[in-house]
């Protein structure tokens, strides 16, 4: 059959019995039951032809460019014919592979879609802004360094980011529509208390979830949630890292005021963090002093700090912008106590908006440019960071813990079936993170163990100036 204009015509067929006897090989066929060799290239070239319309200049369809290459083998058959047979297989290859090239385009990109839950709006959206920027950052370093590789083919991360703006409604919108509208099995789930809103939803539709930072209630991480993997040190991880170094700096201290956000869990997490802290020797004077995450005005919170005449000062959770006013406005009012924050931070931030003249005997938790021992990724990453977007930020890097724990978590499984994926994960016992070596635990802290712990770099603020503090590496248990 070929096509011609109107439909599908017979056309003259070749068979066995019409190439006469004899060995089955190019030049019996060609002069084998007195089929010619013009009767085999049209058949075969008219057959092709309508499939290279493509190839043609304008006017002209395949068969036309077939036929008129054909009559030129034709004239050339009587004096070349072993030269026109090799000749007349080279094009007959030639055509039906061509096709095939200009036909198929640039093998399709396989990707992975991972969901992300970010605050881009509202009261949170000064720290969640620059954690969706480090999301993207972390997608393109891995996509460049080929993706995520399972059974030798190289997946490319599609990043999808919904925004919860600033409230637990709204994380819930975006799970549901990460998971249903979007059918997303992987997902960043977002900091601080906002993570437990998710797991309803994400954790009987089998959503693996690397998680940004936890207050350490059991609906963000606990025996329920089966198939959410702590990534990044949070808020106990970050406890006991501050602890340590307030130990170290300031042995002296024998007691601390303790001041917390009030967003609802801190009836939770100041019990656990007192015990941390008596256990090493710290004790509380007095109860938590609590402040809503809505405030500007910090002056009877350092008020109330000074009243307990602690030796120190803990804060536990909260955000730059709290920090960094609590210290100024201690300081306004004489008092030069040591400052423990045991937050994700910049102090370079907080020194922009307390100034440099209250910017002394203060620390925090976070990455820092010109660290020393800084591991090579950490450092790839700050210069990719500080080139697009400048030195004076703070770099929170937890959903980048999130997306490379996540990708050796899959290609240790060599399958995107989440329930491998989770089964895995729970086995490995240390990931490479930019941080460093981290340790899989929480079994005793969180009753499942399915959190990577990691070390930290302490930041100073003395006198003004930005100093780095110390490396501490904890394990949670």
């Amino acid at each position: 059959m070929i096509f011609r204009k109107g439909g599908w015509i017979p056309t003259r067929r070749m068979s066995l019995s019409a190439m006469g006897e004899g060995p089955i090989n190019g030049e019996n066929i060609l002069k084998g039951g007195g089929i010619t060799i013009y009767d085999l290239l049209s058949g075969l070239v008219e057959e092709i032809g309508h499939h290279l319309r493509f190839l043609c200049p304008i006017g002209q369809d395949g068969k036309n460019v077939c036929h008129s290459f054909t009559n030129i083998l034709i004239r050339r058959f009587d004096m070349e014919r072993k030269k026109l047979l090799l000749g007349s297989v080279i094009v007959i290859v030639m055509l039906v592979v061509f096709p095939s090239f200009a036909a198929s385009d640039t093998p399709t990109t396989k990707t992975l879609r991972i969901g992300g839950l970010f605050a881009l709006t509202g009261w949170f959206s000064s720290f969640d802004i620059l954690q969706w920027e480090e999301a993207q950052l972390a997608r393109d370093m891995i996509n460049e360094d080929g993706g995520i590789v399972v059974k030798g083919e190289h997946y490319m991360i599609e990043l999808i980011a919904e925004d919860f703006k600033s409230t637990t409604d709204g994380v819930v919108a975006g799970a549901n529509k990460l998971v249903y509208d979007k059918n997303v099995k992987f997902m960043i789930s977002p900091s601080a208390f906002f993570s437990g809103a998710a797991t309803d939803i994400c954790e009987p539709n089998k959503v693996l979830r690397g998680i940004c930072f936890i207050l350490g209630t059991p609906q963000e991480l606990g025996p329920g949630t089966k198939y959410a993997f702590l990534c990044h040190n949070a808020s106990v991880e970050h406890a006991l890292t501050a602890m340590t170094y307030l130990k170290q700096a300031y042995p002296k201290a024998k007691n601390v005021a303790f001041v917390i956000p009030d967003d609802g869990i801190q009836d939770f997490v100041f019990p656990q963090i007192k015990k941390l802290l008596t256990e090493r020797g710290i004790s509380v004077i007095g109860d938590m002093i609590t402040y809503p995450n809505e405030m500007v005005d910090f002056s009877p919170i350092a008020a109330k700090v000074v009243a307990t005449k602690a030796d120190a000062l803990f804060m536990q959770n909260g955000l730059v912008p709290h920090a960094a006013n609590i210290l100024k406005r201690l300081r306004e009012m004489g008092s030069e106590m040591p400052f423990a924050a045991s937050i994700s931070a910049n102090v370079k931030d907080i020194k922009t908006i307390a100034g440099a003249a209250a910017s002394t005997n203060f620390f925090t938790i976070g990455p820092m440019i010109g660290a020393p021992n800084t591991p090579p990724l950490m450092a790839e990453i700050l210069r990719r960071l500080t080139d697009k977007y400048g030195t004076e930020r703070s770099i929170h890097m937890q959903p980048i813990n999130v997306l490379y724990i996540m990708k050796q978590a899959i290609e240790a499984a060599q399958s995107f079936d989440t329930t491998v994926v989770r089964d895995t994960w729970e086995k490995m016992e240390t990931f490479e993170t930019p941080y460093g070596i981290g340790h899989m635990g929480g079994l005793k802290t969180y009753g499942i163990k399915h959190a990577v712990s990691h070390p930290d770099i302490i930041q100073v603020l003395d006198k003004g100036e930005p100093k780095f503090g110390a490396w501490i590496d904890i394990q949670v248990p």
